[in-house]
C-alpha cells in the first residue's frame, strides 16, 4: 500500500513538473543528467595517468586518442599527421595552459577535488616555470626545460593563451598572485605588440617556422578578450578594473576598425594579403572566428552597458548563426564551403546561440543534443574528431562548451517554469576554491541570483547555487 502511494506521488510530481513546462517545447536542451554524463566523459581523458605530466602540472602536449602518451609517430588508427611529426618533442605552453583551464572548468562543474588538484598544479607550473619577470612567457619546452626562443618570434596569440589557465584560476579562487600575473602580462603584451600606426596588435616581429612578421591576424587581438580580459575583468579592484575596461574598449575598436567587413557583416581572419579577403581561401574565414568575435563583443557590451555595441554584436551573431545552421536544424556548418563544423567551431556557434537564447533574442535550434550525441567519446574521454591532443588542441573548447551548455540550458528551462519544484530543479550549482573571504563568485562569464552558499567542512571549497542567470554586468 505504502509503495503504491509513493509510486503514485512520484508519478504525480513528474506530471506536474511536465505540465508546468508543457507550454514550451524545450527538448532541444539536453537534460542536466545528459550534460553531466558528457562532462564526465570529457574529464575521463584528463584524468588518465598520462595526462598529468612529469612533474604533475607539466601537462604533455601530445597524446594518443586513447589518452596514452604519444611515443611513436602514428598512434593506433592514424593515417596522416600533416607534418606534425617534426614537433612531437616539443611541449607548447598554450596547450598546457588550456589544459589547466579545462581542469578548472571541470572542477567548477563537479566539485571533484582531483580536478582542483590538477588545476592548481598546472597554475603553479605555468607561473613558476613559464612566466618571466618582464611579463612574457617561455612558450616552448623540451624534456621539461624551456627552449630558447627569441622574444621577437613569440606571437601575441600565444602569449594570450598562456594566460587562459591562470585567468580560470583567478575566477575560481580570486588568487592575488594570478591577478598580478594577468596584469603584468597584459601590460607586456600591449606595450610590445600594439602598433599606433596600424592601430592593432601585431602578430610577431621575427619570422619562425610557422609564423611571419608580416602577418596581421584577427586572433592577435581577439584572443586577448577570449583568453583572459573578459574572464578577469570583474575580479579587479576599481583602479585596475578601469584600466582593463579601457583595454577592452580599445581592443574591440581596433578589431572592428581593421577586420570587420561591413558589406558581409563578418570578420576577416587576416588583412595582410589579397587571399585574406576571400572567404574561401583566407586564413580563419570559418564561422567560428567570426561568431567568437561577435560573441566576445556581445558579452563585453553587456558588461560595459554599451547598447550600441551590443546591438551591433547581436546582429552579427544572428547573421552568422543563420549562415552556419544546416537545413536539418540540428548541426552547424564550418564555413561558406558548407562542410560539417569541426568540434571547436561547433562549440563557438553553440555558445553564442545559447547567449542570445538566454537574452530572448533568438530561439535555439537542436544543435546541443547533436553535439553531445555526435562528438562525445564515452570510452576514452573527450570529443571525437581526429586528434584529441596536439599543439593546437586539448580541453579548452570542450570544457568551456560543457560549462556554458549546462549553465544556460538550466537557465532557459528555469525561465519557463511555473512552479517551485521546476525552478528548484533547474537551478545550477558551481564550485569554487576561495583564497579570500569574497562572496563575489559569478557563474562564469554570466550573472545570476545566488540562492545558496555552502562551505566544505574544511572551508576550502564553496558550493554556490544560482538561479535567474542573465548576461553579465559590472
Amino acid at each position: 500500500m505504502i509503495k503504491g502511494i509513493l509510486k503514485f506521488s512520484i508519478i504525480l510530481s513528474l506530471v506536474c513538473s511536465f505540465t508546468a513546462m508543457a507550454n514550451t517545447d524545450l527538448s532541444y536542451l539536453p537534460s542536466a543528467t545528459k550534460w553531466y554524463q558528457h562532462i564526465d566523459a570529457i574529464g575521463k581523458f584528463y584524468l588518465h595517468k598520462d595526462a598529468r605530466g612529469v612533474p604533475v602540472g607539466n601537462f604533455p602536449t601530445w597524446r594518443c586518442n586513447d589518452g596514452s602518451l604519444r611515443n611513436q609517430k602514428l598512434c593506433k588508427g592514424e593515417t596522416k599527421l600533416f607534418g606534425m611529426e617534426n614537433i612531437f618533442d616539443l611541449d607548447y605552453v598554450r596547450m598546457q595552459s588550456r589544459q589547466t583551464f579545462a581542469y578548472g572548468a571541470l572542477f567548477n562543474l563537479t566539485g571533484n577535488h582531483e580536478y582542483l588538484k590538477l588545476h592548481n598544479a598546472g597554475v603553479n607550473w605555468l607561473i613558476n616555470q613559464a612566466f618571466l619577470d618582464n611579463g612574457s612567457f617561455n612558450l616552448l619546452f623540451k624534456n621539461g626545460k624551456a627552449v630558447n626562443q627569441n622574444e621577437a618570434a613569440k606571437t601575441a596569440q600565444d602569449l594570450s593563451y598562456a594566460l587562459v589557465g591562470i585567468a580560470m584560476n583567478a575566477y575560481l579562487t580570486h588568487s592575488k598572485r594570478s591577478l598580478e600575473v594577468i596584469k603584468k602580462a597584459q601590460k607586456y603584451i600591449y606595450d610590445k605588440y600594439y602598433s599606433k600606426e596600424k592601430d592593432l596588435l601585431l602578430w610577431c616581429f621575427e619570422d619562425s617556422h610557422f609564423d611571419k612578421k608580416t602577418q596581421l591576424e584577427l586572433v592577435a587581438s581577439l584572443d586577448q578578450l577570449n583568453a583572459y580580459l573578459l574572464l578577469s575583468l570583474r575580479l579587479f579592484d576599481d583602479a585596475d578594473q578601469k584600466h582593463f575596461v579601457k583595454v577592452i574598449q580599445n581592443t574591440i575598436n581596433a578589431i572592428n576598425k581593421n577586420f570587420y567587413d561591413k558589406d558581409n557583416n563578418r570578420f576577416h581572419g587576416c588583412i595582410d594579403n589579397k587571399k585574406c579577403f576571400n572567404y574561401l581561401t583566407g586564413r580563419h574565414t570559418d564561422y567560428g572566428h567570426t561568431v567568437k568575435a561577435f560573441w566576445m563583443e556581445y558579452l563585453a557590451a553587456s558588461m560595459l552597458h554599451d547598447q550600441k555595441l551590443k546591438d551591433f554584436a547581436e546582429n552579427g551573431i544572428k547573421t552568422t548563426l543563420n549562415r552556419a545552421l544546416a537545413s536539418n536544424n540540428i548541426e552547424w556548418f564550418e564555413a561558406d564551403s558548407k562542410e560539417q563544423a569541426s568540434w571547436w567551431v561547433y562549440a563557438e556557434l553553440d555558445q553564442a546561440a545559447l547567449s542570445l537564447a538566454l537574452a530572448k533574442k533568438r530561439s535555439m535550434s537542436n544543435t546541443l543534443n547533436n553535439f553531445i550525441d555526435t562528438y562525445t567519446d564515452y570510452q576514452y574521454g573527450e570529443l571525437k574528431d581526429y586528434l584529441k591532443a596536439h599543439y593546437w588542441r586539448n580541453g579548452f573548447h570542450s570544457s568551456e562548451h560543457a560549462l556554458i551548455g549546462l549553465l544556460l540550458s538550466n537557465a532557459i528551462r528555469y525561465e519557463q517554469c511555473t512552479d517551485e519544484k521546476c525552478r528548484f530543479d533547474n537551478q545550477t550549482t558551481l564550485y569554487f576554491a576561495p583564497s579570500d573571504n569574497s562572496t563575489n563568485y559569478t557563474p562564469y562569464l554570466f550573472d545570476g541570483k545566488v540562492e545558496k552558499v555552502q562551505k566544505s567542512f574544511d572551508g576550502k571549497v564553496i558550493k554556490v547555487t544560482y538561479s535567474k542567470l542573465s548576461l553579465p554586468k559590472l
